[in-house]
């Protein structure tokens, strides 16, 4: 075999190693990444759970601060 084929064939053969280095690299951090992003799909699901009694809440609230509110107008108007 001639000098130049057994060249071409070892420059083949990293190029083709570096190329599967690379894209073994990219699929570890695309894993990564995939992990991560179904955390926080997770954590987004639970989030209309937790937020769903605020209006209740935030109605009685505002009942209680306009009493409060009504109260100090009252103070004030002394």
């Amino acid at each position: 075999m001639p000098l130049a084929a057994v060249i071409t064939v070892i420059g083949a053969a990293l190029t083709v190693l570096v190329l599967a280095v690379y894209l073994i690299s990219v699929a570890l951090i695309l894993r990564r990444v995939d992990a991560k992003l179904h955390a926080v799909t997770a954590g987004l699901h639970s989030v209309p759970g937790k937020t769903a009694p605020i209006g209740s809440i935030v109605g009685q609230i505002n009942k209680d601060l306009a009493g409060a509110d009504n109260a100090l107008r009252a103070v004030l108007a002394r």
